[in-house]
């Protein structure tokens, strides 16, 4: 049986930091744009904290091998989940897509490596990003407002998967914006979209799978920062329309645990309500089918179960480099409160993971 996984990430017990910060408390509302680093590298004070939309320019530089820089969709239904994921963490870099068929368990997965530090990952979120080479195309394109998605590439197996479709995004919608520091060295970057309807199509092999804007959802994890070498995480999404109106939760645990900031907030109708507290996470670690529950014990604004329909386990190695753990996606139900009204949740599809990085 492995060791479980620390709460917070170890960095924090070094001699010097700062104590950690438990329980709840109140974040900082970055409101004016600026950069996350300044000159020297180190993170700007002024860029920590939390904001409605991406205000925050990840100008990250040097640091090798300390740098980790990702764009990664989910674009989820009730019926099926596709993703793609383009990173360069320094010591390599990739694009990355997944197929999940959740009523057969048909799963295929796809990878094209590249060189580190060849891969244009911009340092503003709401940017153009594209993948070319011998056995994989991807382009997400990006202006600001809807977004075009092109994919082709073939799985493992050697079947070919395919995507086109559109990303809207709804007048007025909010994301969740975090900085997260570890340290002035050591710190993150992230930008959390949710409920934003997909149309179109993916393809695997011969199948056809149609994207209904009524129930399939684009989810979105922007990620630039410094990373220490040992570090873990929790993350869940829960995302869809409940009696007409479109509901995303995000919630996540620690990576951002005893650091004051966190990646809480619940979405109503492209409004973010950020949730200002550190969550409690009760699972089973290797039993991942058991249900998974999330909670705001402070606040109660959280209180979600999460029924899997399907475990997807990942494991990679590279000598030093180590990461893996498991997605767990299904049906939450429960309730959430957002300003001071409660809303049942009943079987909104989403996730929650456990991950583990040696990197």
């Amino acid at each position: 049986m492995r060791p479980a996984l620390p709460d917070h990430l170890p960095i924090l017990d070094r001699r010097g930091a700062p104590p950690l910060v438990a329980g709840a408390y109140v974040e900082r509302e970055v409101l004016a744009a600026t950069d996350l680093c300044e000159a020297a590298g180190r993170l700007s004070p002024a860029a920590v904290g939390w904001s409605r939309r991406p205000l925050v320019r990840a100008n990250l530089h040097g640091r090798w091998p300390r740098k980790k820089r990702w764009n990664f969709w989910n674009w989820i239904s009730p019926r099926f989940v596709f993703s793609v994921t383009l990173a360069d963490i320094d010591v390599a870099a990739f694009c990355q897509a997944t197929f999940i068929d959740f009523a057969t368990g048909r799963s295929l997965a796809a990878m094209a490596l590249a060189r580190p530090g060849s891969l244009d990952l911009p340092e503003h979120v709401e940017r153009t990003v594209a993948f070319r080479g011998r056995s994989m195309t991807y382009v997400n394109r990006n202006d600001g407002g809807d977004m075009t998605v092109h994919f082709a590439g073939t799985a493992r197996s050697g079947e070919r998967i395919g995507a086109d479709f559109v990303v809207r995004r709804p007048p007025g919608q909010e994301s969740l914006n975090i900085v997260v520091p570890w340290s002035a060295d050591h710190f993150q970057l992230n930008s959390k979209h949710n409920t934003m309807p997909c149309e179109g199509v993916v393809t695997v092999g011969e199948q056809r799978y149609a994207m209904d804007p009524a129930d399939c959802h684009a989810v979105q994890d922007f990620g630039r920062g410094i990373w220490p070498y040992r570090s873990c995480w929790n993350w869940g999404v829960a995302t869809g329309v409940q009696d007409g109106v479109r509901v995303g939760v995000n919630v996540g645990a620690r990576w951002t645990t005893g650091t004051g900031v966190n990646e809480n907030g619940i979405l109503i109708d492209g409004r973010l309500h950020k949730v200002m507290e550190d969550l409690r996470w009760e699972y089973h670690p290797g039993d991942w089918m058991r249900p998974w529950r999330v909670r705001a014990e402070h606040s109660g604004a959280i209180d979600l179960v999460l029924e899997p329909i399907f475990a997807h386990r990942v494991r990679a190695s590279l000598g030093i480099v180590r990461s893996g753990g498991v997605c767990c996606f299904g049906r939450w139900r429960g309730s959430i409160r957002v300003d001071d009204r409660t809303r049942p949740i009943r079987e909104l599809i989403g996730w929650a993971e456990e991950f583990d990085h040696r990197w």
